[in-house]
C-alpha cells in the first residue's frame, strides 16, 4: 500500500541561496532533514529567526520533530513515525530539486495531512535548509554547525549580536506530566530508578563510527579485555564500586547480544530498546521520551551524538563529552556542568589547531582534558564524573 500525495504550490527558498532572512510577514514552514542531535543543534538558531514570521517544522520519516514540542519559535508539524513507503522514497525532500530554490513558485509533493497544515495555516513559503558541516574549518563566533548557519538564515544584524558569549537552546525540556510518571514508572520497574541514580549513556552515533566509545584500538586494552565497550563497562563497575546505587542505560536503538551491548543486569545496566522498545516501534516520539529521560537522570556520558546534544542544551544534567575523533566547539555551546575528554588521537591529526577548534573568549571555552591515550579509559571518565558530582 502507497501512501496518497498531494501537490501544494508556494515560494520554496533553500538555505544555501542568499534572500530568505528577507521575507517579513508570512507564514513558513522550515523542511530540515537531518538527523536527532541537528534538530537539537536548530535550537540554538531559531531565536534569530525574522520575528514577524511565522513558522512551523517538520521532516519525512521519523519524528525528530518532537524534540520541539513546547518551542517558542517554531510549531512542530507531526506526520507520523516512520512514514517512509516506496512511494514517497521516491519523492523525498518533498519532491523538490535542491538546486534551484532560489523563492521562485514551486510544486511540494506532499502527504494529505501536510496539504492540509499548509492550507489550513497559509503557508506560503517553504524553507529547505541544509546544514553545514564545519569540522573545525570555520573560524570563531561561526565555528559550530549550528553558529555557521546563522549567516545563512538570520539577518545581518542578528548574525553578530551577542556571538561572543554562548547561545541558549531554544528547547522546552517541559513534559507532559502523565509522560514523565510513566517514564520514570518504567524506570522505577527495570531499573529501581528512585533507590538508584541513573546515568544515560550514549556511547555510539549514526554519522561515524571511529567517534564511538570503546570501537577502535582494542590492543590498547589489556589481554583479556579487548572487546567492544570493554571502556564503558569498566566506567561502570568504578562507578558502582564507588557507590552501588547508581544504574545506567544504554541508549541502544535495538535488543543487542554479546559483545554489541553494554547491557548488564549485574552491572544494573539495561538498554533503551529493552526498556522503551526499538526505535522503529517506540510508541513515544524519541524526542519528548528523551527529554523525560534527561529530566530524570543524574549524569550523561557521551559522544557527539544525539542524547549527548540533548544533555548540552539543558543547563541543569552534569554531562561529560567523549571525543575520539571531534572537538566540541564544533558542536555546542559551553555549559557549567560539563567536562570533555578528548583522546590522544585528536592532537595527533591536529585537530585541536584547527580555526574552529580554538575557543575566541574565555565564556566560549569549554572544560576539557586532554587525555594522553587514544582510547579514552573508565578510569579517566570516572575521574571526570568526580569532578562534577
Amino acid at each position: 500500500m502507497h501512501m496518497r500525495l498531494a501537490n501544494f504550490r508556494t515560494r520554496v527558498f533553500s538555505g544555501d541561496r542568499e534572500g530568505f532572512y528577507q521575507i517579513k510577514n508570512a507564514r513558513v514552514l522550515i523542511y530540515f532533514p537531518h538527523g536527532f542531535g541537528d534538530w537539537v543543534q536548530l535550537s540554538y538558531v531559531l531565536p534569530l529567526l525574522e520575528p514577524s514570521n511565522r513558522y512551523w517544522i517538520t521532516r519525512i520519516g521519523d519524528d525528530n520533530v518532537s524534540v520541539l514540542e513546547g518551542n517558542t519559535y517554531v510549531t512542530p508539524v507531526y506526520l507520523g513515525s516512520n512514514v517512509v513507503s516506496e512511494r514517497w522514497d521516491n519523492t523525498r525532500h518533498l519532491g523538490l530539486d535542491g538546486q534551484f530554490l532560489d523563492g521562485a513558485l514551486g510544486y511540494l509533493c506532499v502527504p494529505p495531512s501536510l496539504y492540509e497544515l499548509c492550507s489550513q495555516n497559509h503557508i506560503d513559503v517553504v524553507f529547505w535548509t541544509e546544514f553545514p558541516e564545519t569540522s573545525g574549518h570555520t573560524a570563531p563566533p561561526f565555528q559550530s554547525k549550528a553558529r555557521n548557519m546563522i549567516r545563512l538564515i538570520a539577518s545581518p544584524r542578528s548574525a553578530v549580536t551577542n556571538l561572543l558569549r554562548p547561545l541558549r537552546s531554544s528547547i522546552s525540556f517541559e513534559v507532559i506530566p502523565w509522560l514523565q510518571q510513566w517514564v520514570e514508572a518504567r524506570l522505577k520497574n527495570w531499573i529501581g530508578f528512585g533507590e538508584r541514580k541513573l546515568c544515560i549513556i550514549g556511547r555510539t552515533g549514526y554519522t561515524s563510527v571511529g567517534k564511538n566509545w570503546g570501537h577502535l584500538w582494542r590492543n590498547d586494552l589489556p589481554i583479556g579485555s579487548r572487546r567492544e565497550g570493554e571502556e564503558c563497562r569498566d566506567f561502570m563497575r568504578l562507578m558502582l564500586r564507588k557507590d552501588p546505587h547508581w544504574a545506567f542505560l544504554s541508549i541502544e536503538d535495538r535488543i543487542f547480544e554479546g559483545e554489541h551491548t553494554v547491557r548488564d543486569p549485574e552491572l544494573h545496566a539495561y538498554s533503551f530498546a529493552e526498556l522503551f522498545g526499538a526505535a522503529t516501534s517506540c510508541k513515544v516520539p524519541f524526542g519528548i521520551l528523551m527529554k523525560a529521560l534527561i529530566r530524570a537522570a543524574n549524569l550523561l556520558v557521551g559522544v557527539p551524538a544525539g542524547p549527548y546534544h540533548l544533555a548540552m542544551a539543558n543547563a541543569d544534567i552534569p554531562t561529560i563529552g567523549l571525543w575520539i575523533e571531534h572537538l566540541p566547539a564544533w558542536f555546542d555551546e559551553p555549559k557549567a556542568c560539563s567536562v570533555h575528554l578528548v583522546s590522544r588521537n585528536v592532537r595527533e591529526r591536529g585537530l585541536d589547531r584547527r580555526p574552529g577548534s580554538i575557543a575566541a573568549s574565555s565564556e566560549m571555552a569549554f572544560r576539557m582534558t586532554f587525555v594522553h591515550t587514544r582510547i579514552i579509559t573508565g578510569e579517566q571518565v570516572m575521574e571526570a564524573a568526580a569532578s562534577l558530582l
